[in-house]
């Protein structure tokens, strides 16, 4: 093994293959699914934002009868069956953003989202234009991770890309790598990686009263669901997924118009 093999395999090393992490993000979605698929109409207009490849669209079609489309900046760029060629092959999945989104109103029975509006650009005009869409009496459900995800991140991060940003701080005149901000040498990056630097931001804003709140200003939250306590799926796994625990990894609200 040359000395350049062996220094990438040492880098690359706490990442698990494509297929075990994978594995790993199927059941963490399955089991946040089994939380929610009863507040699903069979049936249903279903609406995916940010559905990825298309994982829970597949779902709702299959256990629900649902007739189902989905919207993505990058479809099939992430979730379950990312590495998955043709994926979303025969899905009707749109290229967009959730802040606008090329529906009429009142076109859905269900809008789903989940993991995905930390990440977005807008918070409020995204929730503004689910609502758009949903049609009365119909039901949001929207899932984000929680603070206890960003702690686990944090520990993660530190135990298992330290090296990462060491290198991508100070090695990358030398290979062909992202620039990586100083501060993140000593403090790993925020999740919501498009608004702050560090994961600082994500054990504040991630606490499940703050998303509650965020959500409560465009819709009535009538249920609260904390799945389970899980890991990062793509690293070796520090702890087994905890179910009914005191803390999730992810909190879903079960909302109306």
């Amino acid at each position: 093994m040359s000395l350049k093999s062996f220094l990438l395999k040492l880098y690359y090393l706490p990442l698990l293959p494509k297929a075990e992490a994978d594995a790993n993000q199927k059941k963490i979605r399955d089991t946040e699914w089994n939380a929610i698929k009863e507040f699903i109409p069979k049936g249903a207009k279903f609406l995916d934002v940010g559905c990825g490849a298309g994982y829970a669209m597949k779902k709702a079609t299959d256990e629900l009868g649902c007739d189902c489309f989905g919207i993505d900046p990058d479809p099939g760029g992430h979730g379950v069956g990312r590495y998955d060629a043709g994926s979303t092959s025969g899905l009707r999945i749109t290229k967009g953003e959730s802040e606008k989104l090329p529906f009429d109103d009142s076109s859905f029975d269900l809008v789903y989202c989940s993991h995905v509006l930390e990440h977005v650009k807008d918070e409020i005009q995204s929730l503004k234009e689910m609502k758009r869409v949903l049609k009365p009496g119909g039901t949001l459900i929207i899932g984000m991770p929680t603070a206890a995800m960003a702690f686990i991140n944090l520990v993660t991060e530190i135990l298992f890309t330290t090296h990462h940003r060491f290198v991508n701080v100070f090695m990358r005149p030398f290979i062909n790598t992202a620039k990586t901000p100083l501060i993140n040498l000593f403090i790993p990056p925020s999740h919501s990686s498009d608004r702050a630097q560090t994961v600082g931001y994500d054990l504040k804003h991630y606490r499940v009263d703050n998303w509650k709140k965020t959500v409560g200003l465009v819709f009535a939250v009538k249920q609260t669901l904390l799945p389970a306590l899980y890991p990062y799926p793509q690293y070796w796994q520090l702890f087994s997924m905890k179910l009914n625990a005191k803390e999730s990894s992810s909190v879903f609200f079960i909302c109306s118009k």
